[in-house]
C-alpha cells in the first residue's frame, strides 16, 4: 500500500477520517508514434475520462429545511502562484491575489507585440493562469490554468506562447461576455479562448491542456477539464471532488492544438497522428461551493508530484494553522468566524509563523515571508502547494504519482523520484457574505 494512502494531516490526528482519492494523469507527447518511445516523461495515463464528484449529503435522506446558500451570497477569494522549471520560488514574485475592486482580470497579456507579451509574463514557464470578472454577471468570476505542450519545442515553437495566449483570451472572453439571459459556461469560455488563439496570426502552432471554472454568487461552480491539469475541492479536511485526467495513452494528454497546414500535410503523407482535441471533449462538472471550501486548480507540475492526500494535508494544515478552520476532538472540523478577515490583504501577518504542511515525505519548513510581505489565506495556500510540489519534484528518493505510473507503463526506463516541471496553482476560497461564524 502506498504510504500516502494512510497519511493524515498532523494537526487532525483523531479528528476526522481523511480518505485518499489518487489521481493519475498523463504526459506530454505530440505524435502518437515517435513521442511514445521517448523518456522525457510527464504525467501518467488513466483508463477513465470521467470526472467524479462527491457531494456532501449525497447519501442522506431528503429534508425540507432551506439551504444556507439560498440566504447568503457567496464571494470568491482567489489567488494564484506559479514557478517556472529551474527557477527559484519567491514569496513576493511568485504569487498574486485577485482583487476585483482594483482590477478586472489577471493573466491578460500586456502590450501589442509578441516580444512585449513574453517580457511581461508571470514567471510560470509554459504554464499559465487567469482570473477574470464576467462582464454581465455581477459577482461572478472565471478562472483557470493551462499547460503548454512541451513537444512543440522540437519544432521550433515556444510552448508557452499558446498556453499564455489561451489564458489571456479566456480572460478577455469573460470580460466581453454581455448576454444578459445566458450565463457563461465553462466549455463556452474554453471554446471562446481557443477560437481567439486560432484567429491570432502571431501564433502559428502549439497546444495546451486547460482546466477552467466559472463561479456564480449562488455558490454554483461549473468546471471544464481537458487533459491532465485538474481540480480538487477540499471541504473541512476531506476531498469532495477531484477531476480525472483525459489521456490518449501514456504520456499523451488531451490537448487543444493549433496544427500548421504543412505539418498536417506531412502527417497525412508519412503517417503519425497529430493529436487534436477540442473544447467539446472537456469533461464538465457542476459543484456547489460552501462557506470555507477550498477549490484548487493545478497543472501537472503539481499533480505529477503530489498525491491528492498530500494536497489535502497541505490545505488542512494551513487552514487549521491560520484559524480559518477550527478543529477539536469533540466537535470535529468547522469553519472559523475569522475566515472572511483572513482572506483580505493583511489578514495574515508574518508573525504567525505559519509553516508548510508536514507529512511523511517532506520536512516542515517555515513559509519564506519577505520583509513587509502580507499574504492572504488564499495566497498562502497557493504558495504552500507550489513550494511543496517544487520540493517533491526535485526529490529523487520519493516516488510521486507520475513515477508510480511510469514504473507501471515504462518498466524499462526505471523512472524514480519526482518530475521537474513548471508548476501552477489557482486557489479559490468560498466565503458566504454576511456570515460571521460557522
Amino acid at each position: 500500500m502506498d504510504r500516502a494512502i494512510v497519511a493524515r494531516a498532523s494537526r487532525l490526528q483523531g479528528l476526522a477520517q481523511m480518505r485518499l482519492w489518487n489521481v493519475v494523469g498523463s504526459g506530454w507527447s505530440l505524435w502518437s508514434e515517435s513521442a511514445s518511445h521517448g523518456t522525457n516523461f510527464s504525467r501518467a495515463p488513466c483508463t477513465s475520462a470521467v470526472t467524479r464528484s462527491r457531494g456532501v449529503g449525497a447519501d442522506r435522506s431528503f429534508h425540507s429545511s432551506p439551504s444556507p446558500l439560498a440566504e447568503h451570497r457567496v464571494s470568491y477569494r482567489i489567488a494564484a502562484s506559479a514557478s517556472g522549471k529551474g527557477h527559484k520560488l519567491s514569496p513576493t514574485k511568485n504569487v498574486i491575489n485577485f482583487n476585483p475592486g482594483k482590477t478586472d482580470a489577471i493573466g491578460l497579456q500586456k502590450g501589442v507585440t509578441a516580444p512585449a507579451w513574453k517580457r511581461t509574463r508571470f514567471d510560470s514557464g509554459e504554464d499559465a493562469f487567469f482570473v477574470s470578472k464576467i462582464d454581465d454577471e455581477t459577482n461572478s468570476v472565471a478562472f483557470g490554468v493551462a499547460d503548454g505542450v512541451g513537444g512543440w519545442a522540437e519544432y521550433g515553437v515556444d510552448p508557452a506562447d499558446f498556453s499564455h495566449a489561451l489564458c489571456s483570451n479566456m480572460a478577455q472572453v469573460a470580460l466581453d461576455w454581455d448576454r444578459k439571459f445566458d450565463k457563461l459556461r465553462a466549455r463556452t469560455l474554453m471554446q471562446g479562448g481557443y477560437e481567439r488563439c486560432i484567429a491570432d496570426r502571431t501564433i502559428f502552432a502549439g497546444g495546451s491542456t486547460a482546466s477552467v471554472g466559472v463561479a456564480h454568487q449562488d455558490g454554483k461552480v461549473e468546471l471544464a477539464n481537458l487533459g491532465d491539469s485538474g481540480s480538487i475541492l477540499c471541504r473541512l479536511a476531506a476531498i469532495h471532488h477531484y477531476s480525472v485526467p483525459q489521456t490518449h495513452n501514456f504520456n499523451t494528454p488531451y490537448q487543444l492544438t493549433l496544427v500548421p497546414p504543412l505539418m498536417r500535410l506531412q502527417s497525412s503523407i508519412f503517417g503519425g497522428r497529430v493529436f487534436e482535441d477540442f473544447p467539446y471533449h472537456a469533461n464538465v462538472t457542476n459543484l456547489t461551493m460552501q462557506h470555507g471550501d477550498v477549490l484548487i486548480l493545478a497543472t501537472d507540475g503539481v499533480l505529477d508530484n503530489l498525491f491528492n492526500q498530500d494536497i489535502l494535508n497541505i490545505v488542512t494544515n494551513q487552514m487549521i494553522s491560520t484559524g480559518a478552520w477550527n478543529g477539536s476532538s469533540d466537535s470535529g472540523i468547522s469553519v472559523s468566524a475569522e475566515l472572511d478577515n483572513l482572506t483580505h490583504v493583511g489578514g495574515l501577518v508574518p508573525s504567525l509563523g505559519i509553516s508548510l504542511s508536514p507529512n511523511n515525505h517532506i520536512p516542515n519548513r517555515q513559509m519564506p515571508y519577505a520583509q513587509g510581505q502580507l499574504h492572504t489565506l488564499q495566497s498562502l495556500l497557493a504558495l504552500s502547494i507550489v513550494q511543496q510540489a517544487k520540493v517533491a519534484s526535485m526529490d529523487y528518493h520519493r516516488d510521486g504519482p507520475f513515477a508510480k505510473q511510469a514504473q507501471r507503463y515504462r518498466t524499462l526506463d526505471k523512472f524514480r523520484g519526482g518530475k521537474v516541471d513548471d508548476i501552477c496553482v489557482v486557489i479559490v476560497v468560498a466565503v458566504e457574505e454576511g456570515r460571521a461564524g460557522p
